[in-house]
């Protein structure tokens, strides 16, 4: 049997040695170089493209580590300004162009009663409220472009208590000079409200002092003569003469102008405290069995109760003043109530941001005070009854206001009338 190849057909192309193949392996030989070439050009343009490749994976780290450091430096701006606003004693209320409220620091909580929790995102109208005129308000700058400088107004705290306010408000922009919002700083102004009472006060009492030193001498003197010539002239005079009813009512009026001037001198004297620990407990109770007696003598039907801690209260008071502080209340707490009734004579313990206090009420039962008379209570001669001075609260005050604490008055006409005092422990 014989194979394909050992018989090829005849239409075959047989090709011998001798055919040309020089042109063939030139023409191969010129493609193998190329392709080494085309090869080591891509190699070349490969390493190339590598190199970029890392030069900018390079880049894209150090964009990135500088991306970094920008946002950290920029939280820690951001956080630093953040704790300036937060520690910053004034509320500080930021508002977009709409007027809704972005940014509301612990100082803001803190005056107007309302956490950032109910605030933010709200608008300003609807958290602060227009009671002191739109002019008045951050949105009268976002309106009109123009800030405000160093204004007042009132403001209604959360627990309906008003409040004064100092506060400006400008316009918030960035860098390009977009507006933002607007911004409006303020503080509480009580304290320093208080303090000018108490300075208006102080010269009042100077103008006081002086004046009565004058009304001690110039009218002292002649009431002396007076009543020395109205006592003369009682002795004889005969027991049954209408007459010495007159002169006794000469005697009681110049009686009185005494105690006007004693008041007055006592008012505008300056304070001199002699404070030292005390239970004030004792104190309280020493000025109700002393004034009890004083009941008993004019036959007075009236009852004082006590409602007492059982521990002891201890507090730096002058004793002497203190006295005259309960007296004085208690006093003015019978004559309230010419027909009898009961006083509720109350000691407490408190405390609050500012301390622990001691709280002292004197509760009458009697008829009450007016509103229009309260407002004016602790002014001076103002004066519910007939043969008042109108001193004896103002001095009370000034007694306890000079040991740091407080007196206030809370009274209902015809529901009685109580004065609660606050002394610092």
């Amino acid at each position: 049997m014989t194979t394909p190849s050992e018989h090829p057909p005849e239409h075959v192309l047989q090709m011998s040695p001798s055919s040309d193949a020089a042109p063939l392996e030139e023409a191969f030989a010129d493609s193998f170089v190329l392709f080494n070439e085309t090869t080591r050009r891509y190699m070349e343009a490969y390493k190339q493209l590598e190199e970029q490749f890392e030069y900018l994976n390079v880049k894209l780290e150090e964009t990135n580590r500088e991306l970094r450091i920008s946002l950290e430096e920029k939280d820690r701006v951001s956080n630093y300004l953040n704790n300036i606003l937060e520690s910053m004693s004034g509320g500080v209320l930021v508002t977009d162009l709409d007027g809704n409220i972005t940014v509301f620091n612990r100082a803001a909580e803190a005056i107007t009663g309302r956490s950032q929790e109910e605030v933010l995102g709200k608008s300003y109208e609807e958290v602060v409220g227009l009671d002191a005129g739109r002019e008045k308000t951050i949105l009268h700058t976002l309106e009109t472009g123009e800030g405000l400088a160093s204004k007042e107004k009132d403001l209604k705290r959360a627990d309906g208590r008003r409040i004064p306010l100092g506060f400006s408000t400008s316009l918030v922009q960035d860098a390009d000079g977009h507006i933002l919002g607007a911004a409006e700083v303020f503080n509480d102004l009580t304290e320093m409200k208080r303090l000018e009472e108490q300075v208006r006060r102080m010269h009042t009492l100077a103008a006081l002092g002086e004046m009565a030193a004058t009304v001690a001498h110039e009218i002292r003197n002649p009431l002396g003569g007076i009543a020395s010539f109205a006592n003369l002239l009682e002795r004889d005079l005969e027991t049954d003469d209408p007459s010495r009813r007159l002169v006794r009512k000469i005697t009681e009026g110049v009686a009185r102008l005494n105690r006007i001037v004693s008041s007055l001198l006592s008012y505008t004297r300056p304070l001199n405290l002699n404070t030292h620990p005390v239970d004030i407990l004792q104190t309280v109770e020493e000025a109700a069995a002393f004034f009890e007696i004083d009941l008993e003598r004019k036959q007075q039907a009236v009852e004082i109760r006590r409602m007492f801690p059982a521990k002891p209260c201890i507090c730096p008071v002058d004793t002497e003043q203190c006295h005259q502080v309960i007296l004085n209340l208690l006093l003015n707490a019978t004559q309230a109530m010419p027909e009898g009734g009961t006083i509720d004579l109350e000691v407490t313990q408190a405390s609050d941001t500012d301390g622990d206090w001691v709280i002292v009420h004197v509760r009458d039962t009697g008829m009450g005070i007016s509103e229009e008379i309260k407002d004016r209570l602790f002014t001076p001669f103002v004066t519910t009854k007939e043969d008042g001075t109108g001193l004896g609260l103002v001095t009370s005050r000034k007694i306890i206001e000079a040991h740091g604490g407080s007196i206030v008055v809370d009274s209902t006409p015809g529901d009685g009338t109580c004065f609660t005092i606050a002394l610092p422990l």
